[in-house]
């Protein structure tokens, strides 16, 4: 690696690691001015109180990274200039795209970083910190237990049976429900045929185990219940509908493990559309938000070289514009496709799609990145046809 290759790897990564490290701690400071006063009361062990401002800083570099890399981005390119030196690099040969290489490529291992935070750590990092809260104060902890559900199984052109279940508890975590009662009625009239009424039940095997049983039938449709015994066990080869499923209306999507949101956006045999748009948000959301590392990254190169001399409050001020509008831009659309607005699809990618296209035209007029490409794809002929059909060269 050459001498000018390593001043600018150091000369990113060094205030990259400084304004990032500043930033968790800004943020970890108010916090702590926040919160600690409330929280000392109940005079907690200290190792204790660190993990409960600790544990949530995977879920804050979701916020923190792509801001601290539109900074760094702007701060260094903005001492170069300042001192000359993009200049002085530029005259003596070398391209504008080699000078943006370090940002770039130091943005997308932030980038995979927070893909392997939002795999599991960030999601669950508000419940784990509500958890160290309960410890705190001396709670009883209650975690996966959910009371009062109403599950209604989807309905769809080929069945003529459907469920309603009236849940009093359930736990996800050891698979178990109390004080259940399972409506079964024809689709898409709506007549009761039978209801199982049921003291508790246990998931196993894909089926559920229902015990303390007693079922009622129906003759005709609205006419008198007739009761049968009182069963120690039933089980049913059609209560097939995970823990899961039966509390997706009470599990929130952005603090649920990765697997778990694309397992319920994919479940369209037992999810409605209306109930499956959280999850399906939330999974593209997950797949396109780290992406917001390069992205910002290209607007901050884009305005950062330019003569910092003149143009500092313009830059500064174009590069807030642009990181509060894709901030809020990417908080609407997520709450549309929440809400089933807009289809999930665009509701998680299209502020990346829509900032990415801005960002990589703002870096094109800049770097000459369409320039440099050209270049490169005079030397590599394979690659030269592709981007010809795409209409990137001639």
């Amino acid at each position: 690696m050459k001498i000018v290759e390593k001043y600018l790897w150091r000369s990113v990564i060094v205030p990259l690691g400084f304004i990032i490290s500043a930033l968790f701690v800004l943020w970890l400071m108010f916090d702590i001015f926040d919160k600690l006063g409330r929280l000392v009361e109940k005079n907690p062990p200290f190792p204790l109180l660190a993990k409960y401002f600790l544990i949530q800083l995977p879920d804050l570099a979701q916020s923190i990274l792509p801001v601290a890399v539109l900074f760094a981005t702007l701060y260094v390119l903005a001492y170069f200039s300042r001192h000359r030196e993009s200049v002085a690099l530029l005259a003596a040969g070398m391209s504008p795209v080699v000078l943006a290489r370090p940002f770039l490529l130091c943005s997308a291992g932030l980038s995979v970083v927070l893909y392997v935070l939002s795999f599991s750590l960030s999601p669950t990092a508000q419940a784990g910190r509500e958890k160290v809260k309960k410890q705190i104060k001396q709670e009883p902890i209650e975690e996966n237990i959910f009371n009062q559900i109403v599950y209604r199984s989807p309905s769809s052109p080929n069945t003529t049976q459907g469920t309603i279940w009236y849940i009093g508890r359930i736990n996800l975590k050891e698979k178990t429900m109390q004080n259940v009662e399972i409506l079964f009625r024809t689709e898409p009239a709506g007549h009761d045929l039978s209801k199982i009424f049921a003291s508790s039940g246990a998931y196993r095997s894909g089926v559920w185990h229902l015990s303390g049983v007693r079922r009622a039938e129906y003759a005709t449709a609205g006419g008198p219940e007739s009761l049968g015994p009182i069963l120690p066990e039933l089980v049913l080869p059609e209560l097939t509908e995970p823990p899961e499923t039966l509390a997706a209306k009470l599990l929130p999507p952005d603090e649920l493990p990765w697997p778990d949101v694309a397992r319920l956006a994919a479940d369209r045999g037992r999810l409605n559309d209306r109930l499956r748009a959280p999850y399906a948000t939330e999974h593209w959301n997950r797949l396109a938000y780290p992406l917001a590392c390069p992205l910002l990254c290209l607007f901050g190169i884009a305005f950062g070289m330019t003569d910092a001399r003149r143009n500092v409050a313009a830059t500064v001020f174009s590069s807030v514009f642009v990181l509060f509008g894709f901030l809020v831009t990417t908080r609407l659309t997520v709450a549309l496709g929440q809400g089933n607005r807009i289809p999930a699809f665009f509701a998680g990618t299209g502020s990346i799609i829509l900032f990415g296209l801005g960002g990589l035209y703002l870096f094109a007029e800049k770097v000459g990145w369409l320039w440099e490409l050209q270049g490169w794809s005079a030397q590599h002929p394979v690659a030269a046809v592709w981007l010809r059909r795409i209409g990137l060269v001639r």
